[in-house]
């Protein structure tokens, strides 16, 4: 009877713990289709922008692109329960008179640990859940 009690008790744990990761899994996908899209960066660091930055997240294929301020850069991302990270940021190589605005811009990305997503207006956080990039949604 304590066996037949055992192997019922251990069935229904291995099932619980199938279950929260398939959901979690099913979260996470969520997440990034909901990230999915292309965004017009409007404040970074605080401070309002007027450089054509833009933030183009490829839910489906994990992938981050757009660009910097001068240079055209991507990246992969991946969300786990929540958390979003980044990857290593590949830039092209322009030489552009200004490059504070797009150096500004990279650091912030590689900051980034969670996002806001709210009526159009995507915000990208750090771990004090500080907002180092907003973006609005694309026309």
């Amino acid at each position: 009877m304590k066996s037949i009690l055992s192997v019922g008790l251990l069935a229904c744990l291995i099932i619980s713990i199938t279950s929260c990761d398939e959901t979690r899994k099913v979260l996470d996908t969520g997440s990034r289709v909901e990230l999915n899209g292309t965004y017009n960066v409007d404040m970074l660091n605080g401070k309002s922008v007027s450089s054509n930055q833009t933030i183009v997240f490829n839910g489906l294929g994990k992938t981050l692109s757009g660009n910097a301020g001068c240079n055209n850069y991507n990246s992969s991302f991946t969300i786990e329960n929540f958390k979003l990270d980044i990857g290593d940021i590949a830039l092209t190589r322009k030489a552009c008179p200004e490059m504070k605005m797009e150096s500004e811009f990279v650091a912030a990305l590689g900051k980034v640990t969670s996002y806001q997503k709210t009526d159009g207006t995507l915000n990208l956080m750090d771990a004090n859940n500080n907002v180092l990039i907003s973006a609005k949604t694309a026309n």
